[in-house]
């Protein structure tokens, strides 16, 4: 989840669609004590084809604070699009009138990142419980919840288009790059020997220096430092070690090194432990700080996402600062609560 942050509002050729939910959050006091980073979800509602709900924070977003937070959640399926939306918040009085409001002045994006944004500091706890706002009425608040996605998939009409629509056609005309391609024969040729040897948990490798460095910003510092210092000690030996990964791991980087993609293969020879290989994989990309790859190990470990192990997935995306498994975790979690 995020806060609120503002993005650029470069969607101006787009129609919004607009949507609004009101809920009440019912018998309000026993909603205190819950705990902070704990939620209250609305009902579901429908927004552009999307499907939404709103978290209520009644213990703050954060431990300690002051303040309730609202929150606004969009469910992400793979094949949905990513989203750009504005959202408001507002407090009602019992006659409907509103008390209080917050909305953000630009839009975010719901995407497979962040697919939850929302206030943090919304309202104080006094203020929300005090006569002054005058929205808490029989142990109940009622709020409204608005969301204007900007980029719907209806457009105004331009009927003589313009020179990016030209400029994307020509782009969609061109031929897909076969760099990768192309680099991969030929280093297979053999024509450029390895230059680099590692020995892992006993198991040894080779790799090409300069192809580690290109794809992973720890071998970079590792074997060229920054500038002219910090290169990696052992940097020339005849086989550097490698420790705190496994063999079968270290091998899964450098297919992906090489290969700009997982290895199916390895990954398939672990049987019925797919789950755990692929952690390994998740550790050994955040070890050597291949960021694509650990996102693309995080959206595989969403698979395994259950009763009995999104504890355990939970404290490895927060031990390695995985926002998005983090995420699909805590939003697995919240369906769960009655």
């Amino acid at each position: 989840m995020g806060c609120c942050l503002s993005a650029p509002d470069d969607d101006d050729e787009l129609d919004p669609v607009s949507g609004t939910h009101q809920f009440t959050i019912r018998q309000y006091s026993q909603t205190k004590g819950i705990g902070s980073g704990k939620s209250i979800l609305s009902r579901y509602f429908t927004v552009d084809g999307r499907t939404w709900y709103a978290r209520f924070y009644p213990d703050g977003y954060t431990p300690n604070s002051v303040f309730v937070a609202f929150y606004v959640q969009t469910l992400y399926k793979p094949h949905c699009r990513a989203v750009r939306a504005r959202f408001a918040f507002e407090l009602l009085k019992p006659d409907g009138t509103v008390a209080y409001s917050r909305r953000t002045d630009r839009p975010v994006s719901f995407d497979r990142y962040c697919n939850c944004w929302g206030f943090r500091v919304f309202v104080t706890r006094d203020a929300l419980e005090g006569a002054g706002l005058g929205v808490l009425h029989n142990d109940s608040i009622k709020v409204r919840c608005t969301i204007d996605v900007v980029n719907s998939r209806r457009r105004r009409n331009n009927p003589g288009g313009d020179g990016r629509n030209r400029a994307g056609a020509a782009a969609a005309m061109a031929p897909q790059s076969d760099f990768a391609s192309n680099t991969l024969r030929f280093l297979k040729s053999g024509r450029a020997p390895c230059d680099m040897r590692f020995s892992v948990g006993g198991a040894a490798f080779e790799a090409h220096g300069l192809v580690l460095a290109a794809q992973s910003e720890w071998f970079a510092a590792a074997l060229y430092g920054h500038g002219e210092e910090g290169r990696w000690a052992e940097a020339g030996m005849p086989c550097i070690t490698i420790s705190d990964t496994t063999p079968e791991a270290f091998q899964g980087v450098l297919h992906y090194i090489y290969h700009d993609e997982l290895p199916e293969e390895l990954i398939s020879r672990a049987g019925g432990d797919e789950a755990a290989m692929t952690r390994e994989l998740f550790e050994a990309a955040d070890m050597f700080l291949i960021e694509r790859m650990k996102s693309m190990c995080a959206r595989r470990l969403r698979r395994f996402i259950k009763e009995d192990t999104v504890r355990g997935i939970l404290e490895l995306a927060q031990a390695h600062s995985c926002k998005e498994l983090e995420q699909a975790c805590q939003t697995y979690l919240g369906r769960r609560r009655p």
